[in-house]
């Protein structure tokens, strides 16, 4: 049923307005009108609507300023937001969307044109919530196992040492704790990055203006955070040109560690991982080649979360959520992110990051 979703109409234009209101009413919406950005921003705060409908030339505050502050508020800031106008020039549109309105409608309108694209902003709205909750449950579902699964020798063998005399067996038994501790923190730090991801994805708007520089000193800081047991100081050979990036400095030392820590844990000991790095005419050139098991083109296509690529998937390390990480990552940044794989020869995972120039 339509009642659920609660509609704010703001509108400087009061017969309009609610005209706007009563028609929306007549659908099955509950309408809420504002006259000015200012009380629709009280009104967004207090009620939280489903939709916003918002006038752009308004008295005391308008739309864009209105847009703005709720984009700054996290309570609000995921609510869709139609813009109503009169003006239908270039600029006034390019604003609007780079502030983050989801979609514009020019008065004179029409009614079926305006419930049209309330309907379809509070589809996607639905089914960004059901995506959600979907992954919700592949965290859960998850958490069974690859968190349980170090817990065990955590619980086991403290109750042993409290029993234990023998000093170099209470050693042994400590040593194998602190590697379990490591291992369910970074799987839950894994599940706390998606999530954390995930808020970015919604609200792209607020990283326009992250820059962030690629140099030695980022590539060996990641390098330090890897797992010891994997060598990976002593395995990772690089090699890039300082520049300046169009992205966060968190998000790029998450992608810079998560392939990286991939290329590691799936290539032998004993063999290399490099990564490259150089600004090019369209972008930066990043590159990070292992020489392991490779990957079929079926396993590079079904990157998604959760997802692992080897046939024991219970025993392979980890939660599986690594590089849907990364390709959440490009999504988000505009990154071009592709990989290129031999089997049981090597994988080059390949990114084209905008750059400052």
């Amino acid at each position: 049923m339509k009642t659920k979703y609660k509609i704010l109409v703001v509108e400087d234009d009061k017969i309009l307005g609610e005209n706007i209101c009563q028609m929306l009413d007549a659908e099955g919406y509950i309408a809420e009108y504002a006259e000015n950005g200012k009380i629709g921003l009280e009104k967004a705060l207090n009620s939280h609507p489903d939709l916003i409908i918002s006038d752009i030339m308004m008295p005391e505050m308008d739309g864009f300023q209105m847009l703005s502050e709720i984009l700054k508020n996290e309570k609000i800031s995921l609510i869709p937001f139609i813009f109503l106008t009169a003006k239908a020039d270039e600029e006034n549109l390019r604003k609007g969307m780079a502030l983050g309105a989801d979609d514009y409608i020019f008065k004179p309108f029409n009614i079926k044109d305006l419930l049209d694209s309330v309907e379809i902003r509070l589809r996607k709205k639905e089914l960004e919530k059901i995506k959600l909750e979907q992954t919700k449950r592949q965290i859960f579902s998850k958490i069974h196992h690859d968190l349980r699964t170090p817990m065990m020798p955590i619980l086991g063998y403290s109750d042993i040492i409290e029993q234990e005399e023998n000093l170099e067996q209470v050693k042994l038994m400590v040593r194998v704790i602190k590697d379990s501790t490591k291992k369910l923190y970074n799987r839950i730090e894994k599940f706390l990055v998606y999530n954390d991801l995930d808020y970015k994805e919604y609200n792209k708007q607020q990283l326009e203006a992250q820059t962030v520089q690629i140099d030695s000193n980022i590539i060996l800081r990641v390098i330090e955070s890897i797992n010891s047991n994997l060598k990976s100081i002593e395995r990772t050979n690089f090699n890039v040109i300082p520049a300046t990036l169009k992205m966060g400095s968190w998000c790029l030392q998450v992608l810079l560690r998560e392939v990286i820590e991939n290329a590691l844990l799936y290539s032998p000991i004993e063999k290399p991982v490099l990564v490259n790095g150089e600004p090019k005419e369209n972008g930066y050139e990043l590159t990070i080649t292992d020489f392991g098991r490779g990957m079929s083109k079926e396993e590079i296509n079904s990157i998604s979360e959760f997802n692992k690529f080897s046939e024991n998937k219970i025993a392979e390390p980890g939660v599986g959520v690594g590089l849907s990480i990364v390709k959440k990552i490009a999504y988000i940044y505009q990154i071009q992110f592709r990989i290129k794989s031999t089997k049981n020869e090597k994988t080059i995972c390949y990114f084209n990051i905008p750059i400052v120039r």
